[in-house]
């Protein structure tokens, strides 16, 4: 490869890297007062309502604030049903939230398959390496990099009013490669 295609090509990497980049969690919130405010501030762009999937999961992962993540997750999700954790359309997502809690955190930087996707789900910093529009005007796509897989995983929102729901999230509790024992 000539030397002026590399140059090109890390530029590229390091515009990507600025434009989209990483995305710092505040702690968790504690309750229903405090998501609506990080809501309010954080859901205003696409990147802000994914991090917040995020959150919920590592709510829901804890059975002392299961309920907690439970209550997130129904009003950030557009089209979630009340009985989302009873309903077979959404097993393989309660499923993968509860017993592999090692897929969401693969999504904080420093975890990785070497270090069993230890995180502190406090100050977890997420990367989002692409961020565009859908098919739909009012949908949205983001990529979240995952330490456990080759390619950065994608969730789907949508416009409501000024924020942004999350509408579609499966990327985000597919497999990842195993943690090295």
């Amino acid at each position: 490869m000539k030397l002026s295609r590399i140059f090109t090509c890390l530029a590229f990497a390091a515009c990507a890297t600025f434009a989209f980049g990483s995305v710092a969690m505040a702690k968790l919130p504690a309750d229903m007062a405090e998501y609506n405010a990080r809501y309010e501030k954080e859901a205003t762009t696409p990147e802000g309502a994914a991090k917040l999937w995020l959150e919920a999961a590592f709510l829901y992962q804890d059975a002392s604030t299961r309920a907690l993540g439970r209550d997130i997750f129904l009003a950030l999700m557009k089209g979630l049903p009340k009985d989302f954790e009873r309903n077979a359309a959404h097993s393989t997502m309660v499923d993968r939230i509860k017993n592999q809690p090692e897929i969401q955190r693969s999504y904080c930087a420093g975890s990785s398959p070497e270090n069993n996707y230890k995180a502190d789900v406090n100050n977890c910093e997420i990367t989002v390496t692409d961020s565009k529009a859908g098919m739909d005007p009012t949908t949205w796509n983001v990529w979240l990099k995952s330490s456990g897989a080759d390619s950065p995983r994608q969730i789907t929102l949508v416009k409501d009013g000024d924020h942004w729901k999350v509408w579609s999230a499966p990327g985000l509790y597919m497999g990842i490669r195993p943690a090295v024992k």
